[in-house]
C-alpha cells in the first residue's frame, strides 16, 4: 500500500485504554478524524461514505482484524476512506444530489462511486426508542439472522444515530467485532482527541456496546438518542462465487 499523507513513525499516534477488561481501544490523535485529514480538511459531514469505504477497504485488501492494536494496514485503510469520503461527499453536495448533507446508506451506496459497486445492502431498521434500551439486543436480533446463512466472511453495520455514522465489521474467522468511529471526541476533563477504533469477542458484543453508550454518546455528544438505523452491508465476490462457510456462528449471539 502507499502510504497517505502524514503517515510515518509518529503518524497515527494513539492512546490505547481497556474497558471492563473486554474491549480494546485505541484513541487518535485529534489530527486523525473526518474533520481534520487529510491536512487542510475544515469539518465533514461524510461518516456515512468514510464507513462504507472502510469496508470496502477491509473486504478488498483481505484485512483479517486479530488485533487492531498491531495492524498497520486497517489505518492505512481508514486513511484512504477518510480522503475519499470527504472528496466524494463534496461533489455530491456540489451536484445537489441529496437533499440533506448527512448521507443514509442507500444514497451513499448510490452515489459512492464504483469504490462501493460491490457492496450491497442485506436489511436495515430503523427504531423508535431510547437507543440504552435494547441496542445490544437489536443487534444481536440480525446476528443470529445472518450467520444461520451467511452471505459473505465480513459482515459490515451501519448504526446511524443523531447525524453520525459509526462501522461495526463482524469477522466469522476471528469471532472478533470492531467498531470505528470516524469523529472527533471531546470529553470533560480529558484533552481533544481523533477517531476511535474499538474491539472485542463477539461473546463481548453487549460490553462493546455498553463502552459506546457511556464513552461517546455520554461522555462525548452528551447525547441519548430516541431513534437511531441499523443497517447491514456485505462485500459480494466479483467473480460471482458464493460464500461457503465450514461452521455456525449463530450460538456465539
Amino acid at each position: 500500500m502507499n502510504l497517505p499523507p502524514l503517515f510515518g513513525r509518529e503518524f497515527p499516534s494513539y492512546e490505547r485504554e481497556c474497558y471492563d477488561n473486554r474491549v480494546d481501544v485505541l484513541w487518535y490523535q485529534p489530527a486523525f478524524s473526518q474533520s481534520q485529514y487529510p491536512p487542510g480538511q475544515e469539518g465533514s459531514e461524510a461518516c456515512t461514505l468514510i464507513c462504507l469505504l472502510v469496508a470496502q477497504g477491509i473486504s478488498q485488501n483481505e484485512i483479517i482484524l486479530w488485533d487492531v492494536d498491531d495492524y498497520w494496514d486497517l489505518s492505512v485503510v481508514i486513511a484512504q476512506a477518510i480522503a475519499e469520503g470527504n472528496r466524494t461527499h463534496a461533489w455530491i453536495m456540489r451536484q445537489g444530489l441529496v437533499a440533506y448533507a448527512y448521507l443514509n446508506t442507500e444514497e451513499a451506496l448510490k452515489y459512492g462511486g464504483s469504490s462501493l459497486k460491490l457492496l450491497r445492502e442485506w436489511t436495515f431498521h430503523v427504531y423508535h426508542e431510547d437507543i440504552r434500551e435494547r441496542l445490544f439486543q437489536n443487534i444481536q436480533f440480525h446476528l443470529r439472522i445472518w450467520y444461520e446463512q451467511p452471505k459473505s466472511e465480513n459482515l459490515f453495520m451501519l448504526l446511524i444515530a443523531s447525524g453520525r455514522t459509526i462501522l461495526f465489521t463482524f469477522q466469522e474467522k476471528t469471532f472478533k467485532v470492531t467498531l470505528f468511529d470516524s469523529h472527533t471526541h471531546n470529553a470533560s476533563g480529558l484533552p481533544p482527541r481523533g477517531l476511535v477504533v474499538a474491539q472485542t469477542s463477539f461473546d463481548h458484543l453487549r460490553s462493546l456496546c455498553e463502552w459506546y453508550m457511556r464513552h461517546v454518546l455520554t461522555n462525548c455528544y452528551k447525547i441519548c438518542p430516541a431513534q437511531y438505523e441499523l443497517a447491514f452491508v456485505y462485500h459480494v465476490e466479483s467473480n460471482g462465487h458464493r460464500y461457503q462457510t465450514s461452521q455456525c456462528s449463530c450460538q456465539r449471539f
